[in-house]
């Protein structure tokens, strides 16, 4: 059964995650309010999720959340065009309870707090195991070799919980090192410096699933995701279309084919993963 996740997240162990079915309490952070189609097709696995902060009315993002491979398989959100300093780098990715039960406690807690809610609700099997059955936990990455990468960065936002809310391991997935930290920033920057000429920008990030995973003593853990993609959608002060590109990257080089237009984006998603993918309502124009 697929549960469908709001989450909110704050700076301390008050973060919330309650049931919000077809992102219909995130809708604003899809370009008109319009989510993603196609993708959705992909596994019985994926579960909706906003991400909202303390007592903060609007969502931060959403994110398309993968059961079965253990990260989402895209994040969608408003790239804020004035961002601060990075100042989360030395936060802690957080589990989700609710990913278990819906019946756990809605605050997103560190693993042994997890561990003790599950037990306190007398489910049957181990609270590690019931954990790891539908996400990732910190240590799977551990001598990976691979990054957490961020699918929505937290240089995208400004210093604050903005920045803090794209902790959570829902946020990441398994990218090659010199990707990530070469060709792939580079990219983000030339997009956080394309969104300062934009009314407001649009951006939806994601992985393709690929064939190999992340194991841990020999059971598999994490998917290794082949590629990684990018999109955005730039409107003007008029709210009226202005600009939109994709970028797409293989997950084992430090590669980026950038400014490609979204229905050549699309096009490929659809060779890579088998179906038709609409990113944004008319592609932005």
């Amino acid at each position: 059964m697929d549960y469908h996740i709001f989450v909110v997240l704050a700076l301390t162990h008050a973060v919330f995650a309650t049931v919000s079915p077809n992102f219909n309490d995130c809708r604003g952070q899809f370009y008109s309010s319009t989510p993603p189609v196609g993708l959705d097709s992909l596994s019985s696995s994926l579960t909706p999720v906003c991400h909202m902060y303390e007592n903060y009315n609007n969502p931060f993002f959403a994110s398309l959340y993968h059961k079965g491979n253990r990260y989402a398989l895209y994040s969608a959100y408003i790239l804020d065009t004035q961002p601060g300093d990075t100042t989360g780098d030395d936060q802690t990715f957080r589990l989700e309870p609710q990913l278990v039960d819906t019946r756990l406690p809605q605050e997103m807690n560190l693993q042994p707090a997890t561990e003790t809610a599950i037990r306190n609700l007398g489910l049957s099997g181990t609270p590690a195991d019931l954990i790891k059955q539908v996400q990732a936990i910190n240590s799977d990455y551990s001598g990976s070799n691979y990054h957490k990468g961020h699918l929505n960065p937290n240089a995208d936002h400004p210093d604050g919980p903005g920045q803090k809310a794209t902790y959570t391991l829902a946020n990441v997935a398994p990218m090659h090192g010199p990707l990530n930290s070469g060709g792939w920033r580079s990219n983000e920057m030339k997009v956080r410096s394309i969104a300062a000429t934009c009314g407001k920008m649009f951006v939806i990030t994601g992985v393709v699933p690929g064939n190999n995973w992340i194991s841990v003593n020999g059971v598999q853990r994490i998917n290794i995701p082949s590629h990684v993609w990018s999109a955005f959608c730039c409107l003007n002060n008029n709210n009226q279309p202005m600009r939109a590109e994709g970028s797409l990257a293989p997950n084992n080089a430090n590669s980026v084919q950038a400014g490609l237009s979204i229905a050549s984006l699309q096009s490929q998603l659809k060779s890579l993963m088998g179906v038709n993918v609409t990113l944004f309502k008319n592609n932005c124009t």
